[in-house]
């Protein structure tokens, strides 16, 4: 172990520092001060940054292949943190995060009453590693509540340093509610950001997104034509190369998508990129099954069943095979299968083979993945079973 790693090891062993200040790829350091006047008239200071940081990381905590940023308050004082100041190894820290190409982000805020109209504003500085200082100013609305007003301050300062996190946040919401406008503002936002060639990956992760977004309206022609954009911003993210390859099939082009997948299914094994891998042959399968190739299928599927043993939508998949070969008793056995998986089963927005169900029948509409609700409707029928015929239609 070369010297920087040991004396982290025993720096994070004696609490001095936190592993998760070494380890975590992006972390988010809050401190917000409201002044005894503003606390009195809507909630302590501790209150207010902790309804701040909770939105943040409820922002933080959507799914994503590429990780997400750890956010926490400056407020706590371990004894390690103690330990830490009076040996002065912050700077250490920092050294080792840079060492290893992590980094860690600060918001700095203060509330006060702007002079004008009074009202009050947070006015806070944003501080990334990676940019010059940002400075931000919120007012609130009138009427607006104050949890409304620090979660939109929140949600402003995650554009900042968490732009992609907080595209599929806000695609998750606007899925939710069926309104895709401010995640598409973001996204027209951030490629405008992103322009220059030298940010072609950061790039081709929005026009990703953006494809997502478009499957999400049922756009089939748009999606696909981002999904090739985001390809040629950057051809090692090979996420846009399966998302295209996935439009091919539920658009009943399945007879390219074995040759289309193959050189990307070539660059994933040499990047060893399993998750990847299984969602290639994951498509793959379904392409086979649209034409009845139903042994090729199988053998597709043990290969993604290989790279992602705990998939739900290799069993689910193979449960449709078995049905269509009239086996009943290995349908129930891999839906099973399918639904004991998906606790363990990750679902990332980014790729559409695990966020939609692989439409390979002819004509076929795109629909999510249903996998979780065939779990609650198993769980409803189970219970049921010994009722009466009289009883069960009750339940219903």
């Amino acid at each position: 172990m070369d010297p920087i790693s040991l004396l982290a090891a025993l720096a994070t062993a004696f609490g001095i520092m936190s592993a998760d200040a070494v380890m975590h790829a992006d972390s988010v350091n809050v401190s917000l001060y409201v002044p005894d006047d503003i606390a009195k008239a809507t909630a302590r200071g501790d209150v207010i940054e902790d309804m701040f940081i909770a939105k943040m990381q409820e922002i933080g905590d959507v799914k994503s292949y590429f990780g997400r940023p750890n956010v926490q308050s400056n407020r706590a004082r371990t004894l390690g943190v103690v330990l830490a100041r009076a040996l002065k190894v912050e700077d250490f820290a920092a050294a080792v995060q840079h060492t290893f190409g992590m980094k860690t982000a600060s918001v700095l805020g203060s509330f006060s009453k702007d002079d004008k109209e009074g009202k009050i504003q947070l006015v806070a500085m944003v501080r990334d590693p990676d940019e010059p200082p940002f400075p931000l100013i919120i007012k609130r609305n009138d009427y607006e509540p104050i949890p409304d007003m620090v979660g939109r301050a929140a949600q402003q300062v995650m554009e900042h340093l968490a732009p992609y996190i907080t595209t599929l946040y806000l695609l998750q919401k606007g899925d939710e509610i069926h309104d895709y406008t401010q995640v598409d503002d973001l996204i027209g936002r951030e490629l405008v950001a992103y322009a220059a060639k030298s940010h072609s990956k950061e790039r081709a992760s929005v026009l990703n997104v953006a494809g997502i977004v478009a499957l999400h309206k049922e756009n089939m022609p748009e999606a696909a034509r981002l999904f090739e954009e985001a390809d040629k911003a950057d051809p090692d993210l090979l996420i846009p190369r399966l998302n295209r390859a996935f439009v091919m099939l539920a658009t009943d082009h399945e007879s390219e998508v074995e040759s289309y997948l193959k050189p990307t299914l070539e660059a994933a094994r040499y990047q060893r990129a399993y998750m990847l891998l299984a969602a290639g042959d994951v498509i793959r399968a379904g392409a086979f099954m649209s034409v009845r190739k139903f042994d090729q299928a199988e053998a597709a599927l043990d290969d993604a069943e290989y790279w992602d043993p705990t998939s739900s939508v290799v069993p689910a998949l193979r449960a449709e095979v078995k049905l269509e070969r009239g086996d009943m008793v290995g349908a129930m056995k891999y839906k099973g299968k399918a639904n004991a998986n998906l606790d363990n089963f990750e679902t990332f927005p980014e790729l559409a083979s695990l966020y939609y169900h692989i439409s390979w029948r002819k004509g076929e509409p795109l629909r999510r993945n249903e996998l979780k609700q065939e779990s609650a409707r198993a769980v409803l029928t189970s219970s049921t079973l010994g009722a009466k015929p009289a009883e069960a239609a009750k339940t219903k």
